[in-house]
């Protein structure tokens, strides 16, 4: 948790690679990376995390088939 609040631009791609980089898993799709931002989302699956957008009060409206799942709740993980 700690990376992702502290890394410097989380709307770039790069970003999410280093971040996955740096954890050292062997695959970035072991991450599971949860964002109330859609264009984090979108960074974070083009670096190859797995991503799910959370719905949250005040969020803006997400893009009409933006493929990500969406939950309201951490328990519908």
């Amino acid at each position: 948790m700690w990376i992702f609040r502290h890394c410097k631009n989380k709307r770039e791609t790069k970003s999410y690679v280093e971040i996955s980089e740096s954890v050292g898993v062997d695959r970035p799709s072991e991450i599971l990376f949860v964002t109330d931002i859609y264009q984090e989302a979108v960074a974070a699956k083009a670096a190859g995390l797995e991503v799910i957008i959370s719905i949250r009060p005040g969020n803006g409206p997400l893009p009409d088939n933006h493929g990500f799942k969406t939950i309201a709740y951490f328990s519908e993980i």
